[in-house]
């Protein structure tokens, strides 16, 4: 009896700790194996030192920064941009506190507050007179890059071409071959800079020029002031040296055989200039 007794009380507490309803579960270990699983996953987090997570919180921060840093990369060029196109604007700004000149076309070659002595000679083309040569010199200053001031002084031989065919009519000499001086101030404008590629590895500053002035001319034929205007282009092979090459029309009021006009004399000038300063 005491046998059944015990029998008994050991099925209803089996009985007891069965699921209430529903279908049992086709293999027990899958759900419990799950959740025994995610159990021992979180009892294994648990039982890590501290050491190790903070190690793998710092990596989780230290990859976060690294996916952040191009960003940054980006914003650092954003800035650089609207720099550089502020340095851009200043270099078109006039001369800078060194005294080289800024700008797209940088110059290798400053005129300003500088002193130009120049040698030329060439062809003078008179509308009265007789086609002769002329040479002489210049003398010029530059206060700033694109101005200067310049005083010219040529030495002409006149003849009057129609000469020869007067004396052989009636054999009297009516025109006396001469001399004429000339003396004319000068403005001049250079407006353009230049670059002449002559070879592979040569290339030569230069400015064209264009100018204008009054002086006089010293000839007996001349009645007033003369008036010029002009052009030409300036080669710079060195920072002492440079070519010069311009044509110029003179104004002149003259009076030839008791004619008297307002002539124009084309010349052609070439020559070498030494700069100071």
């Amino acid at each position: 009896m005491v046998l059944a007794l015990a029998f008994g009380l050991t099925s209803a507490s089996t009985v007891l700790a069965a699921p209430a309803g529903g279908k049992p579960p086709d293999s027990p270990f899958d759900e419990r194996g799950g959740e025994a699983g995610g159990e021992d996953e979180n009892e294994e987090q648990a039982k890590k030192p501290a050491g190790e997570a903070n190690k793998a919180a710092t990596r989780d921060e230290a990859t976060t920064s690294d996916a952040e840093e191009p960003g940054e990369e980006t914003g650092a060029a954003e800035d650089e941009e609207p720099q550089g196109g502020l340095h851009a604007l200043a270099c078109l700004e006039g001369d800078s506190a060194d005294g080289k000149r800024k700008g797209v076309q940088r110059r290798d070659f400053l005129k300003r507050h500088r002193f130009e002595i120049g040698a030329l000679g060439g062809w003078y083309a008179s509308d009265a007179l007789s086609s002769t040569y002329s040479y002489g010199g210049a003398v010029a200053f530059y206060p700033s890059e694109d101005f200067g001031f310049e005083v010219l002084v040529t030495r002409t031989p006149i003849h009057f071409r129609l000469e020869e065919p007067f004396k052989g009519f009636d054999a009297e000499r009516h025109f006396t071959p001469s001399v004429a001086y000339q003396g004319i101030a000068s403005l001049l404008w250079s407006p353009i800079h230049a670059k002449f590629k002559f070879s592979e590895s040569t290339i030569v500053h230069g400015d064209i020029f264009a100018l204008a002035g009054a002086g006089r001319t010293f000839h007996e034929s001349v009645l007033g002031l003369t008036w010029e205007a002009g052009f030409g282009l300036k080669l710079y092979f060195s920072r002492f040296v440079s070519f010069r090459l311009e044509i110029r029309d003179f104004l002149i009021p003259q009076e030839v055989l008791g004619r008297g006009r307002s002539t124009n004399n084309i010349t052609i000038l070439g020559g070498f200039s030494l700069w100071l300063g």
